[in-house]
């Protein structure tokens, strides 16, 4: 086969088409291969959507999968934290099943639990088959990244509109105005928002009216766009002053209001104290913007306002993404063109209600907390393991991750892994987390196995899907996590994932046969013959392989119908709404001197595990960034190596001294200070500034069980 032709068989010569799948984008790639061996990535210009974008980290997969210090065969751990030897699988699945046996007998199911990072999200149907696998066992501890990254979100969706899953978007095809909070899509590509050309789209809406971006620091879309700096942690004061003018000079949606929602009175009279004069002291943009900012989204009429991770992190994460979704509500942008909207996944039946757990139906061992999504808080995970009791964790998986890094206190989180009875890591390094395992299997990178777009791009304003099948055999003894689960499970003779006992046993299905006949009684799918027309992988594969638009907008007035609430109207008023204002207008102001820690990220470094890839962080020196006016306070200058404390914890870091930050804010990159079993990363400067986030329960915000790793005071002198 020559090297110029397409191919669809794993480890063929030639040109393979695949997609990204390292963020909501999904770029279109192809993969050149030769003798089985994968050249170069390229992106793929005939792609639907991406038509030709893909950034660097997904041309450097490549080096990901051939890296040397890659785990390529099962590790059992023969030493301390780091020493492993090699094992054959059976004897690491036999003795991982019969350790599994041992603690569900001793202690039950419940004293299991699992880590899913960030990789799970873009992985074909990855959290539902973990979930399930731990669900098998009879665990229920679900850690994951919601905690620290979508879970204010997720809960103020949920609260709102009913569902938690049901993701609100801006219609950045058609809108005029968009404000972005706490967002910085020239790096991040659109979070929560599948669209590849993110960049693209934004100049659009900048020609057309105008991108406004709300951050502490000058990030790179700020520089594009126009820039209100903000201090960190206050956008709640921000958007519920901004709210409040809205009332307060009639520019509402009334017929919206009283026709499609309930509480919108309720919310405007606790806001009324909330003036655009007492919030500016508070966030630190003048009370004349924040009026201008709210007539000019008010009376524009194809407007949104979109916040992301920056909103999610601070003591008020539910509080600022509650308001933001009753802002683009109020001022009617929901379910309008170039407004505010929600999509429709391809996979499973389209108008049905959510089917994961209710907010409040269950509440966290440690802190007494709702738990959102059905997920345990994060900063929990140590505590989960060193707390006595009913429920104590003995066992964990950690797919795909690293909390050492990723959760506040990752030493007190190191010290809990090593009394665990059993610890397994699935991934394709040692890192800092999975040096304490007694196990670490090898997982296949996104290139070595099949997969369909089956989640992320309900949230495409451009929609489309497309299946991928493996680029090259799998390297080494990697498998499948899907595979993996499904031997332990077999092993302690249990049902596989997915199995239907009536008519299969034990027998596992096929991952793609399930991704298969979910896509087929989807909204696009083919309603097994029904619909000719419609979708299967088989179609997907012979007659899209680039991947297939199946419409050419999401109809934004639809978004209504997805509104899941008990009366099925938007609901602007709940008692965790109440409570939370309540809360912010007693919080008491910040003295001038205190410093907000916040955290930045760049293009890249994707968290922690690309951080071994020399193309990707070569450039890479993380700083500690300070305003000229706060460090001459402290007799601080650039170049500087300082201390910075909080009652956690210290450590030393480069200062940085740089307008491009706000007074009164410090900020730092995230997922650094290696101490894995990947050398490039290890030789990387830089500290974890997770370590002195606090992991006590009664420092996260309660609603929602968010840890404060955004907006939290810091100490900084000296060395």
């Amino acid at each position: 086969m020559g090297q110029d032709t397409f191919s669809d068989m794993a480890g063929a010569d030639g040109k393979h088409r695949t997609y990204c799948r390292l963020c909501e984008a999904q770029c279109g790639m192809i993969a050149h291969v030769r003798a089985g061996r994968i050249e170069r990535i390229e992106p793929d210009r005939e792609h639907p959507v991406s038509e030709g974008h893909v950034c660097i980290k997904g041309t450097s997969m490549a080096a990901i999968t051939y890296d040397p210090d890659r785990v390529l065969t099962p590790l059992k751990r023969v030493g301390a934290p780091g020493e492993f030897a090699p094992v054959s699988w059976d004897e690491a699945l036999g003795d991982i099943a019969a350790r599994l046996q041992h603690v569900i007998d001793k202690y039950g199911g419940q004293a299991i639990g699992s880590y899913k990072g960030n990789p799970a999200s873009f992985a074909t149907l990855h959290s539902t088959y973990g979930a399930l696998f731990l669900n098998a066992l009879g665990g229920h501890k679900n850690f994951n990244a919601v905690q620290i990254d979508t879970g204010a979100k997720n809960l103020a969706q949920e609260l709102v509109f009913g569902s938690g899953t049901d993701w609100t978007f801006p219609d950045i095809e058609r809108c005029d105005f968009l404000i972005m909070i706490g967002a910085n899509p020239l790096v991040s590509h659109m979070s929560l928002i599948a669209e590849p050309r993110a960049r693209e789209r934004l100049e659009q809406i900048a020609a057309r009216g105008g991108v406004v971006v709300i951050d502490p620091r000058r990030t790179e879309t700020a520089r594009r766009f126009e820039h209100l700096p903000v201090l960190p942690d206050s956008d709640s004061w921000l958007v519920a002053a901004m709210i409040n003018h809205i009332f307060a000079n009639g520019l509402e949606a009334r017929a919206v209001l009283d026709e499609r929602t309930s509480g919108w009175e309720d919310l405007r009279e606790a806001l009324r104290p909330i003036t655009p004069e007492l919030a500016a002291p508070r966030c630190g943009i003048a009370a004349d913007q924040i009026r201008s900012l709210a007539e000019r989204f008010a009376k524009t009429t194809k407007a949104a306002c979109y916040g992301r991770v920056g909103t999610n992190r601070g003591r008020f994460g539910t509080l600022v993404n509650l308001l933001i979704e009753s802002l683009n509500v109020i001022a009617g942008k929901f379910g309008v063109e170039g407004g505010w909207m929600t999509g429709l996944a391809p996979i499973g039946k389209a108008g049905e209600p959510p089917a994961h757990a209710r907010y409040g139906s269950a509440r966290s061992r440690i802190g007494n907390l709702p738990l959102v999504l059905g997920s345990t808080p994060g900063g929990s995970l140590a505590a989960e393991i060193t707390t006595p009791g009913e429920g104590q964790m003995r066992a964990l998986f950690v797919d795909s991750g690293n909390p050492v890094l990723a959760y506040p206190d990752g030493e007190t989180t190191a010290a809990a892994l090593e009394e665990l009875d059993l610890l397994v890591g699935i991934d394709f390094y040692v890192n800092e987390t999975t040096r304490h395992a007694h196990y670490l299997l090898p997982s296949l990178t996104f290139l070595e196995r099949e997969d369909l777009t089956d989640y992320w791009v309900r949230n495409a304003p451009r929609p489309w899907v497309q299946f991928s099948p493996a680029v090259i055999e799998p390297v080494g003894e990697s498998r499948h996590e899907f595979d993996i689960y499904n031997d332990i499970l077999a092993r302690m003779g249990l049902p596989a994932v997915f199995s239907d006992p009536a008519s299969r046993a034990n027998e596992a299905p096929e991952l793609m046969e399930v991704a298969d006949r979910m896509l087929r009684i989807g909204p696009f799918g083919d309603q097994f013959g029904e619909k000719p027309d419609g979708l299967t992988i088989d179609k997907l594969r012979v007659e899209h392989p680039s991947g297939a638009r199946t419409a050419d907008r999401f109809d934004p007035a639809k978004s209504w119908s997805r509104v899941w609430t008990e009366d099925r109207k938007v609901q602007l008023w709940h008692e965790v709404t109440q409570g939370e204002i309540a809360r912010l207008l007693a919080e008491p102001a910040l003295p001038d001197v205190t410093l907000l820690m916040f955290g930045r990220r760049k293009l890249g470094s994707l968290n922690s595990w690309m951080h071994n890839i020399e193309r990707l962080v070569r450039n890479e020196t993380p700083s500690l960034m300070m305003h000229p006016a706060d460090a001459a306070a402290r007799g601080l200058a650039e170049g500087q190596t300082v201390r910075v404390s909080t009652l956690t914890g210290a450590l030393e870091v480069l200062l940085e001294v740089t307008e491009e930050v706000v007074p009164g804010s410090v900020c730092y990159p995230h997922g650094f200070g290696h101490k894995g079993g990947w050398q490039r990363a290890n030789a990387l400067p830089g500290v974890n500034i997770n370590q002195i986030a606090s992991s006590r329960p009664e420092d996260w915000e309660q609603v929602s069980g968010n840890v404060h790793v955004d907006g939290f005071p810091v100490s900084v002198e000296a060395v």
